[in-house]
């Protein structure tokens, strides 16, 4: 099995890469096979032009998104890594969801019910600097939205490993016990 790790943070040598190469390895520990595809070293370009809309509206869909939507297609799971900026995760990761999760290739509407066409198993790895707390459901504001979209395209979600208060001077045995769980999540993921 083959999972495609997209990663959304802009250095190569940031704690979310680390994230993501360290549940690459607890899915190779599984047997399986993992890309990471790093959309800001990749050069991707997320911003959704008026000619790209307008192609959308005739099913037109660009070579540089079918080759993203091959690359995903090709791929038995999804995961996505990123931090959490402002409440949202960076731009360049939802730039590549509107651009990749395309009517007819992520979703389509039959009989007026909208049907995820995307049946694999997908998970968020995401770093956040600010902790839960009691008073208001950071989980609900910061990762339902994505969950959404994931869902609305026909992935079963595994439960998210949100890491709070994961932040520039976190202490390393912090760090380490979260690369840890990292690798865990990625030898569980295909079974």
């Amino acid at each position: 099995m083959k999972v495609l790790i997209v990663t959304a943070h802009p250095r190569q040598d940031s704690f979310t890469q680390a994230l993501a190469e360290r549940f690459a390895q607890g899915i190779a520990a599984a047997g399986h096979e993992a890309e990471i595809a790093n959309l800001y070293h990749e050069g991707f370009n997320p911003v959704v032009s008026i000619q790209e809309m307008d192609d959308w509206n005739a099913q037109h869909i660009s070579p540089t998104i079918q080759a993203e939507q091959a690359r995903l297609q090709s791929r038995d799971g999804l995961v996505l890594a990123y931090p959490v900026w402002w409440g949202t995760p960076p731009a360049m990761l939802t730039g590549w969801m509107q651009r990749v999760f395309t009517l007819g290739f992520a979703f389509a509407h039959n009989g007026g019910r909208t049907e995820g066409r995307l049946k694999i198993p997908a998970q968020l790895l995401v770093n956040v600097g600010s902790k839960q707390r009691e008073d208001i459901d950071l989980a609900t504001l910061y990762l339902e939205p994505i969950l959404g979209v994931l869902r609305y395209c026909g992935m079963d979600t595994h439960p998210t490993q949100a890491n709070w208060g994961i932040y520039a001077n976190t202490d390393p045995a912090t760090l380490g016990a979260v690369l840890d769980e990292a690798f865990e999540n990625g030898k569980r993921f295909f079974a």
